[in-house]
């Protein structure tokens, strides 16, 4: 496993499989709606909720080819962000 984490411009439409799932890494194709810290990713310290991205999805970090068109505060997002992007594709 990868121990760089992709957190914006990491991912393209179309990917399915994990989404919901936690990970320690940001595959591509996905985009991540929350953080958590964990002890199970090695030198990594945290693990992101992977979404696929779809039109109206609250997500931490915007993928790649996708837009936003709303803006809010928030705390799950964890220090890398304190806002999630409405998303827009």
């Amino acid at each position: 496993m990868s121990e760089k984490i992709a957190l914006n411009g990491n991912s393209a439409p179309g990917a399915s499989g994990l989404d919901g799932t936690w990970s320690c890494y940001v595959p591509s194709g996905y985009t991540w709606d929350q953080v958590e810290p964990t002890g199970t990713c090695g030198s990594l310290s945290y693990r992101y909720r992977l979404r696929t991205p779809v039109s109206g999805l609250w997500a931490c970090a915007i993928p790649f080819g996708w837009t936003y068109d709303s803006v809010r505060s928030t705390s799950v997002c964890g220090s890398t962000s304190p806002y999630q992007y409405r998303l827009l594709g």
